[in-house]
């Protein structure tokens, strides 16, 4: 019978066809989407457990930059807006929710270590690399802990700082504010504009280099920027797309959703916890790592050195033996004086 021929498990497969073109990013992109689903709910919870304290933060600026704008623009009371139109309070709930996913999503704001953690995992997803999610995860974060605490707290205070002068901005351009309307000129109040949207972009794409590079090289806090920057000049328009996307996929769902509904903001913050950074970071990095291969990896002059373990970086070379054949016997010659 055909059902228990041995030819059915002797038989060889079809394999792998050397010649067989790469899928393409996008398909590749969902492909390990699918096959990581499982690894991918269980990293992110574990990031995101991790992160409550950073989203907290992030939380409280957004807010407490509100209430400064609130203070200092006397044309208009936004507490008593709030507390009286439902619209109002619908907006301002979505535009919290929005800043809070967007940015501990890119990352500007993150947990440093922990985010190089998960960086790596998504690294290996990406190059389909077998991964152990706690270990390794652990393992990275304790490897980049000083760098991952340095750029989280430099990030962490440029963003605040970025944040703060977007307010003033507003507040001063504002021109039903009676105490600072017409202070100062028109022009000059654009080209203040222009040099914040500036640094709050040019941050955010940072970001999508920082954590890949410092998971991929031993690097310092200067090359780390460095490098960084440089790439954010060199692929300006590509980047902008980027953000521009994750920004889409993330205030899509955010603008769709019924604020007034509490089970549905149950659902939305358990998809955060279950999905949303991972989602986010994947994609990241099917876009980033392929940059980092043609300008750092695969560039010699490049100013970057390749990763390597601790373990295999102090392990002593071992003494190679020598010996001689006796008797028909492989005898190795004695190392004793």
């Amino acid at each position: 019978m055909k059902l228990f021929s041995a030819d059915r498990f002797t038989k060889p497969g079809k394999g792998v066809d050397k010649n067989e073109k790469p899928k393409p990013a996008f398909v590749r992109f969902f492909i390990v989407l699918w096959n990581k689903r499982f690894p991918i709910f269980g990293i992110n919870f574990i990031y995101v457990l991790f992160s409550l304290p950073v989203i907290a933060l992030v939380t409280a600026a957004f807010s407490g930059t509100v209430a400064l704008y609130d203070m200092f623009d006397t044309s208009v009371n936004i507490s008593e807006i709030l507390a009286e139109d439902v619209t109002a309070n619908a907006i301002y709930f979505k535009a919290l929710l929005f800043f809070v996913i967007f940015f501990t999503c890119v990352p500007v704001f993150s947990s440093g270590p922990f985010y190089a953690g998960l960086t790596f995992i998504l690294k290996s997803f990406y190059k389909e690399e077998p991964v152990f999610l706690w270990h390794d995860f652990i393992t990275k974060s304790k490897t980049n802990l000083k760098l991952g605490l340095k750029t989280m707290f430099i990030n962490l205070f440029a963003g605040l700082i970025i944040l703060l002068n977007g307010m003033a901005y507003m507040v001063i351009a504002n021109p039903a504010n009676p105490v600072y309307s017409g202070a100062i000129p028109w022009f000059i109040l654009f080209i203040i504009a222009l040099v914040t949207i500036f640094f709050a972009v040019l941050l955010t794409m940072l970001n999508l280099y920082l954590y890949p590079m410092m998971v991929t090289f031993n690097v310092s806090l200067k090359q780390l920027y460095r490098n960084s920057f440089i790439l954010c000049m060199v692929k300006w328009l590509p980047n902008l797309g980027i953000i521009l996307l994750d920004a889409l996929l993330i205030a899509l769902p955010v603008a769709l959703l019924p604020t007034h509904n509490y089970i549905v903001f149950a659902v939305v913050l358990i998809f955060y916890a279950a999905l949303t950074p991972c989602f986010i970071g994947l994609i990241n990095m099917f876009y980033v790592y392929p940059v980092l291969k043609k300008y750092m990896i695969d560039n010699e002059a490049a100013d970057k050195s390749e990763k390597k373990d601790k373990e295999e970086e102090q392990k002593p070379a071992e003494e190679k033996k020598t010996g001689h054949f006796e008797n028909g016997m492989w005898v190795y010659d004695s190392t004793d004086d």
